[in-house]
């Protein structure tokens, strides 16, 4: 697996070096690098607005300078636009993503007119080529968008371009070239394209500043194989980095056997864009899923994620991930959002904050455990769960969980300790009934009490035992722990 993967890898990598040098000290094909939007020698994009069906053959072709086009494909000078920007092509057909995504947009917004931007003849070339040619795009891009603006009723602040990979780039030049009052409303980069243009100044890449709202989602940014289709530094007001920007649920590298078995040398990309291609769909399940919109949370990284130290939504520290996103500014150099997902539509998932305080002295940073939660809609399976020591003076420990499907008002915490297996060598340092010299079975952990918070709604619930004291947890049995209220208010009625 790792050898075709770094195979491609390396080739790419030749083709971006070779095309770099030899076009070393070229000029941009003799476009005006100024902000000012001119007609290009030739327009070498086309543009179709979707009217219904999901074959480019239902779609009517716009033609820029025309106005006769726009009467025949009854586009409405009173809607907004959507323009949907498609990227680096490896075989020259039109993906099915974008119809369905223009279809999303249609039933979601009603009164809209969607366009796709056709630049396949541009964008079936080597990469580093097609790469090139965003810049070209972004210009046609640019030039039917002043064409409309001066043809019919619509403002720049009516216009909103989704890119997908290189595309996000066309979106981004395309953008570049309206200042002031005049910028476009929003861009929405479905990860971005990383080779050639990871570290590249603002202009030469989709940034904040191409329009006045820009959002990114970035879904195959880093790798374990260090392979990176996508960029990895923020681009916009508002970057979303589902599962940490990488590793996609339901996309497994191991696919690759099969991909290649069934489509040659093309089960390579086709592999690599499942999590590539993540973004589009979660964007397009956003527009769809209207009930079930996905919450971010605004964090450093992904590692303090996954420790669940990031679910507060104070200060427009949440944001929704996709079509609703909340225009809000946070600066350029703010920290991403970040979230879990599911592998398949819908991909929403609910996010709790797990924090347990332990009375042994433990002294390893991280355990493993086992966790379920039931609520008054219902409960979730078995997840596994690593506590990293967030609070050495209280020993308390914390960690993220994603479940599902809605619990309701959380109910009961079951708890399972896996033992050693899970804990290390370590793990004999662990306080025991019996004494450290005990055997296994006299071995335990001591948990005073556990706290959950949703992210979703923000509510804060404290777990205890049942006694409502200190809970000894044995390796490999299940604890089961109530709400607090509920355990003491239960002891207070027994007493009296």
């Amino acid at each position: 697996m790792t050898v075709f993967i770094r195979i491609f890898s390396f080739l790419l990598l030749i083709c971006i070096i070779t095309e770099a040098l030899n076009n070393k000290g070229n000029t941009t094909d003799g476009f005006d690098q100024s902000n000012e939007v001119k007609l290009p020698l030739v327009v070498k994009s086309t543009f179709h607005m979707h009217l219904q069906g999901n074959v480019f053959e239902d779609t009517c072709a716009i033609i820029p300078f025309n106005p006769d086009s726009l009467y025949t494909c009854a586009y409405n000078t009173s809607s907004p636009l959507v323009v949907i920007i498609h990227g680096w092509s490896l075989n020259g057909k039109m993906e099915e993503w974008v119809f369905r995504m223009a279809s999303a947009l249609r039933t979601r917004m009603e009164h809209v007119n969607v366009l796709i931007s056709d630049w396949r003849p541009l964008a079936l070339k080597p990469y580093p080529t097609a790469a090139k040619n965003a810049r070209q795009v972004g210009w046609d891009v640019a030039r039917l968008l002043k064409w409309l603006e001066e043809t019919t009723p619509l403002t720049m602040d009516k216009v909103h371009l989704i890119g997908y990979s290189l595309g996000a780039h066309v979106a981004g030049f395309a953008g570049s070239h309206f200042k002031g009052t005049r910028k476009l409303g929003r861009i929405t980069g479905l990860d971005p394209a990383g080779p050639q243009f990871e570290g590249v100044p603002a202009f030469d890449r989709l940034s904040p500043d191409d329009a006045k709202f820009v959002d990114a989602i970035h879904t195959y940014s880093t790798s374990s194989i260090g392979l990176a289709v996508g960029i990895r530094q923020p681009v916009g007001h508002a970057d979303f980095y589902p599962n940490g920007g990488s590793f996609q649920p339901g996309c497994h590298m191991l696919d690759i056997y099969t991909n290649l078995y069934q489509y040659g040398l093309e089960g390579v990309p086709k592999t690599i864009k499942c999590a590539h291609q993540r973004a589009v769909h979660l964007f397009t399940d956003s527009l769809l899923n209207q009930d079930q919109q996905m919450t971010a949370y605004r964090c450093r990284d992904d590692s303090a994620f996954d420790q669940g130290l990031c679910l507060d939504c104070k200060k427009n520290r949440c944001n929704t991930l996709g079509y609703s996103v909340k225009k809000v500014y946070t600066g350029v150099n703010s920290k991403g959002l970040y979230l879990k997902t599911g592998a398949q539509t819908p991909f929403k998932v609910y996010h709790y904050q797990i924090k347990v305080k332990f009375m042994n002295p433990i002294e390893h940073p991280k355990a493993s455990f086992l966790i379920a939660l039931s609520g008054t809609k219902g409960e979730s399976n078995y997840t596994d769960m690593t506590l990293s020591l967030e609070h050495a003076e209280n020993r308390t420990y914390s960690s993220l969980i994603a479940v599902d499907s809605l619990l309701g008002k959380l109910q009961a915490v079951k708890l399972r300790w896996e033992g050693e297996e899970s804990w290390g060598s370590w793990w004999r340092r662990v306080t025991t009934i019996m004494g450290t010299g005990g055997d296994r079975h006299d071995k335990e952990i001591n948990v005073a009490k556990i706290r959950l918070k949703s992210g979703e709604n923000q509510e804060k619930t404290w777990f205890c035992g049942p006694s409502g004291d200190i809970t000894h947890l044995k390796p490999k049995e299940d604890q089961e722990f109530l709400r607090c209220q509920d355990i003491f208010k239960k002891l207070n009625s027994a007493k009296s």
